[in-house]
């Protein structure tokens, strides 16, 4: 995909859409980029619909959600809001290594810009697999005569100039959808990125990305995994499963309304089911009407355990693909509403055998010093990419053209 440049001004006003299976979330952003701040005018959560596992496949009923939550949106904000930065996510993204070259085209073998424009350019019009398009192109290094590795190859000499890449794709139709649901309701996208990829870049601090982490997103139906190592993007998959598989087991286990069992998983639900007692109690007539039985906390807790540990098993296959099971020194950092289960760091560390801490947004307090609830990392998120790649530009930090995109990628993961 062909990189355009943004329009930079002054002040830029930012509506960022997180497009999630269980809940739509947005928020109302004025970023000054002269004063290098961030200011939020609104915030709203409404109930999702026509969207599963993070992709539209109902786009009236989609269409209707997004509407209500940009009513509720511009009645606190008082403005229309024709623009949108989507967040987007589920199963159908995908991430895979891409590697271009060409041949340096000074006679003296020098490589200068034209060298990576064209090397850019290269890797942009490589053959995608089929009906899947192209997100985003995340350089990992340029590669001089097959040998060097560097971040930066211009006034190097060198006769043959490749790029090593990660490349994240989208099912075409995921994208269709998006688009006719935002037309519907009369937005216009500005940007589209990845969910894991924008999430993670603010969630996980460059330290953890050198020395090795990995970030997991327990969302309502999938679980995303996106791990960095040496500061570069190494991985991202969206494993089709979720918290709300969790309710549907509990919902079938005690045979009652998915409703009521999500209020028992929430109310009264742990992670691991070591930690809790046999003798503890739930009176089912709290949640359901007439209801006389009880069941214990820890039969509760048994089923919760069963499935975050298959989970857990799909997320570490995952690692091992990479050869970095349980081999991350700056171990699992754990968000999204599945996350706020009590002892889940304790399972998560059990299964991965690593580390386990909570997310958090503090290193960004600069920009955000309001408390940011974790339902909203996700747009917060989007604040954050767009806020690092204007205010770069306006800066003059970083070069023009394809090249300066390409920079702009690789320092978009600094906090």
């Amino acid at each position: 995909m062909a990189h355009k440049s943004l329009i930079i001004m002054s002040t830029k006003t930012l509506f960022a859409l997180d497009i999630g299976s269980s809940t739509l979330k947005g928020i109302i952003a004025e970023v000054n980029v002269k004063k290098g701040s961030v200011a939020i005018c609104a915030s709203a959560q409404v109930k999702s619909s026509g969207i599963r596992r993070g992709i539209i496949f109902d786009i009236e009923d989609a269409a209707r959600a997004v509407s209500e939550l940009i009513n509720e949106l511009e009645t606190t904000y008082k403005h229309e809001i024709t623009e949108a930065h989507v967040l987007v996510g589920g199963p159908y993204l995908e991430t895979r290594f891409a590697k271009g070259n060409i041949i340096v085209s000074r006679p003296d073998e020098q490589i200068g810009q034209e060298d990576i424009d064209r090397m850019y350019d290269t890797v942009q019009a490589l053959p995608s697999p089929q009906n899947r398009t192209v997100l985003h192109v995340i350089p990992q290094n340029f590669v001089i005569d097959e040998v060097d590795r560097v971040k930066n190859p211009i006034d190097m000499q060198g006769s043959r100039l490749s790029l090593e890449a990660t490349v994240i794709d989208i099912f075409n139709q995921a994208l269709i959808s998006l688009h006719k649901v935002l037309n519907i309701v009369g937005l216009r996208s500005v940007q589209t990125v990845a969910h894991p990829l924008a999430t993670a870049k603010a969630l996980l601090p460059k330290r953890d990305r050198e020395q090795g982490v990995c970030a997991i997103d327990f969302g309502a139906e999938t679980t995303s995994l996106t791990v960095f190592e040496d500061d570069e993007l190494k991985h991202i998959v969206v494993i089709p499963l979720g918290s709300q598989n969790i309710t549907n087991d509990i919902a079938n286990a005690l045979r009652i309304h998915f409703d009521s069992a999500e209020r028992i998983k929430v109310g009264f639900g742990s992670a691991l089911a070591a930690k809790v007692s046999k003798k503890d109690m739930i009176e089912l007539s709290q949640f359901i009407e007439g209801e006389k039985e009880a069941v214990s906390k820890k039969y509760i807790a048994d089923i919760i355990d069963a499935r975050l540990s298959e989970i857990l098993g799909f997320v570490n296959d995952e690692l091992k693909k990479l050869g970095r099971a349980g081999k991350l020194p700056a171990g699992v950092v754990v968000y999204g509403g599945g996350a706020e289960l009590p002892y889940m760091k304790n399972i998560v560390k059990r299964e991965l055998k690593m580390s386990v801490r909570r997310a958090d947004m503090n290193h960004y307090n600069r920009l955000f010093p309001e408390e940011i609830p974790p339902a909203l990392y996700g747009v917060y998120s989007m604040v954050v990419w767009y806020f690092d790649s204007v205010v770069g530009e306006q800066r003059q930090m970083y070069q023009k053209g394809p090249i300066g995109f390409v920079k702009r990628i690789i320092e978009n993961f600094l906090p």
